[in-house]
C-alpha cells in the first residue's frame, strides 16, 4: 500500500441515539442523534487523516439514509458506492456509563436494509473498481449469513485482484453466537492479510485459548498476545496481526497498549493512562490508525505507536467520529513513545 491507495470499508451504518449527560436510557426526555458502525467509523477517520476513503454498505434512499451518507461524505468519505435499496436505517441506544456502572447498548436493527439485502445486490467487481485496500470487520458477517457471505466474496474478489485486505474481529455477542461465528471465520480469514484481534475476541470468533478473554490484565499478559499473534498467522496465513491491549479499572479508567506482529516479532507501543470520555469506537480508531500507518509507510515499532495514540484519542471524543488529525495523533504518539515496553 501507498499513500495514494483508495481503501474501501463495507458494512452497515445506523443512527446512534444516546441520552445527554450520562443519564440512563430510562431518564431520557430527549436523545442526541448521531450516526457510526465499525467500518464507517473508520473509513471517516482515514478521511480525517487525509487519506482517500470511502464507503460501501446498502442504504435506505430515504431522507434518513440520505442524513447518515451526509455524515460521512461532509468529512469526505466518497459514499458512491452505496446501494441505496430497502426501507430501514438500523439504529442503536448507546448509554454511556460511569464508574462501576458500564456503558450500555441496545441494538434496534432487525429489518435494516442491509439485513435483508441479499449478497447479489453487491457487485463485487464494479465496486471494487480502484481499490487498493479493503476493510471490513467482524460486526458485518454477524447481520446475516446474506452479508456473511458478501463479505466472503468480497475477500476472495480481492485477493484475486491483489487488494490488500483487513479485517477486524470484532466480535458482537448480541450480534451472534461463537459457533455461528466461528463457523463464518474459518471461510473469511484465509483471505485476510492483516488481522486485528484482542483476547476478548479472539476466543469467540476463533476459538482461540491462549488468551484470557479478560480486559483487566491484558498488559500483564502480553506474551498471549503474542502467542495469539503467531496462531493466527500460522493458522490462517495473515502477514500481519494488531492488537489493542489494555488493563480497565473503570469507565473513566484505563490503561491501553498497542501491538503490531509481523515477521515473527512483536512490536509494543508505549502504555497510555487514560482518563475515558465516551468508551466508544476506540477499536474502530485504532484500526484506522494502523491503516494509515501502512499506506505511509511507517516502520512498526512507529505504526503501533501511531495506532494505538489514534485509539486514546478517540476515548476523549464524544460520537463515534474520531476528528483528530495526523498530527494531532503523532503529538500524543511521541510523548508516548519513550516510555515503550521493553521487547
Amino acid at each position: 500500500m501507498n499513500e495514494k491507495t483508495k481503501v474501501l470499508a463495507f458494512g452497515e451504518i445506523m443512527m446512534r441515539l444516546s441520552p445527554p449527560d450520562n443519564l440512563r436510557l430510562e431518564q431520557a426526555s430527549t436523545f442526541e442523534v448521531r450516526y457510526g458502525g465499525a467500518e464507517a467509523n473508520a473509513a471517516l477517520s482515514l478521511a480525517y487523516q487525509g487519506d482517500d476513503a470511502a464507503f460501501v454498505s446498502i442504504v435506505p434512499a430515504n431522507r434518513i439514509g440520505d442524513c447518515a451518507l451526509r455524515s460521512l461524505a461532509s468529512y469526505g468519505v466518497d459514499v458512491s458506492r452505496v446501494v441505496r435499496s430497502g426501507d430501514r436505517l438500523g439504529s442503536y441506544f448507546f448509554e454511556v456509563g460511569a464508574s462501576v456502572r458500564s456503558n450500555g447498548c441496545v441494538y434496534d436493527r432487525k429489518y435494516s436494509a442491509i439485513s435483508l439485502a441479499g449478497h447479489d445486490e453487491l457487485d463485487w467487481g464494479a465496486i471494487l473498481e480502484g481499490v487498493g485496500a479493503f476493510y471490513v470487520s467482524g460486526v458485518t458477517p454477524a447481520v446475516s449469513e446474506e452479508m456473511a457471505l458478501a463479505c466472503e466474496e468480497a475477500l476472495a474478489a480481492c485477493r484475486e485482484r491483489g487488494i490488500t485486505t483487513i479485517l477486524d474481529l470484532n466480535y458482537r455477542g448480541k450480534l451472534w453466537s461463537p459457533e455461528r461465528a466461528q463457523a463464518v471465520m474459518a471461510r473469511l480469514m484465509p483471505h485476510v492479510d492483516v488481522c486485528v484481534a484482542n483476547d476478548e475476541d479472539a476466543p469467540s470468533a476463533l476459538g482461540m485459548t491462549c488468551v484470557s478473554g479478560s480486559l483487566s490484565n491484558g498488559i500483564e499478559e502480553r506474551d498471549d498476545y503474542v502467542e495469539m499473534a503467531r496462531q493466527i498467522c500460522e493458522r490462517y496465513g495473515c502477514g500481519m496481526v494488531a492488537s489493542v491491549i489494555r488493563d480497565v479499572r473503570s469507565v473513566e479508567d484505563s490503561d491501553w497498549m498497542g501491538m503490531v506482529y509481523a515477521g515473527g516479532e512483536p512490536h509494543f507501543s508505549s502504555v497510555h493512562h487514560v482518563h475515558v470520555l465516551e468508551g466508544v469506537a476506540a477499536g474502530d480508531a485504532y484500526g484506522a490508525g494502523l491503516v494509515h500507518a501502512l499506506l505511509h509507510g511507517f516502520d512498526l515499532d512507529h505504526a503501533s505507536e501511531y495506532a494505538i495514540a489514534a485509539s486514546v484519542l478517540k476515548l476523549t471524543i464524544h460520537g463515534d467520529s474520531n476528528l483528530v488529525t495526523p498530527a494531532e495523533i503523532e503529538a500524543v504518539a511521541s510523548k508516548g513513545a519513550g516510555t515503550r515496553v521493553a521487547r
